[in-house]
């Protein structure tokens, strides 16, 4: 049996304007199919058996859809009562995982190549314990608003949350798709007093207390954020 998975799929899309306000982020349509549909799919094809999604009480749409879904080809859906970020929404998943060796989790609104994924599955799988997580070279200025990767070769060195302008020199970002280890997973369940909670801050302090990231890097990712978003990612696809 392959490994599972976790789509992250809790977004409430509120930069989608009129789209987000009546679909979710995972249930915008995409060149005719809800994204999450997207992910599954992509997710599936790289190995991931099993998926679990992870989505809000109130999306009601998605859990009817995943209900809706052909034996797999769908997720077993699980709740985030409050939109607290990625790596809460992950502790919220990991009771319903077999954690065994590990597992592959991507967020719903990135769409990334399958040889991609399948790549950061092989390397987690050969990588025991810790964590794997898919980086891309975007520019230092892209760092401000994300996350940035420090790198010794294939090794992660250290990961900023949304470093301040002009502290950081590296163009990689690390991308919302990780292999993690039970090693990792106690690091997920430190949860800030407010405000959101990070994988990239969980990574970091696992490597503050001596584990191992490596990277995957991986060629594009088709990222939704706006309603203007879905027409480039369709280009894409239909390209």
């Amino acid at each position: 049996m392959g490994p599972q998975g976790v789509i992250l799929a809790a977004g409430a899309g509120s930069r989608l304007g009129e789209l987000g306000r009546r679909h979710s982020k995972a249930m915008v349509s995409v060149a005719g199919r809800p994204l999450i549909a997207w992910v599954i799919e992509r997710v599936r094809a790289a190995g991931a058996v099993d998926l679990i999604a992870v989505g809000h009480p109130d999306d009601r749409e998605l859990a009817e859809y995943l209900a809706a879904c052909a034996p797999g080809r769908g997720a077993r859906l699980v709740h985030q009562p409050e939109r607290r970020g990625i790596a809460d929404a992950l502790r919220i998943a990991l009771p319903h995982l077999r954690q065994a060796t590990g597992f592959v989790a991507s967020a719903c609104d990135s769409l990334f190549e399958v040889d991609d994924i399948a790549a950061l599955i092989r390397l987690g799988e050969l990588h025991q314990p810790g964590a794997v997580v898919g980086v891309l070279e975007m520019g230092v200025e892209a760092t401000a608003s994300r996350s940035a990767v420090r790198l010794a070769g294939d090794a992660v060195v250290s990961l900023i949350e949304k470093p301040p302008p002009g502290t950081v020199d590296t163009p990689l970002v690390s991308m919302p798709l990780y292999w993690l280890t039970p090693a990792v997973t106690p690091y997920l369940d430190i949860q800030p007093r407010s405000g959101e909670s990070y994988v990239s801050t969980a990574l970091d302090r696992y490597l503050r207390d001596g584990g191992t990231v490596l990277a995957q890097r991986v060629r594009r990712r088709l990222e939704i954020t706006t309603a203007e978003d879905i027409a480039r990612v369709e280009l894409a696809l239909a390209g």
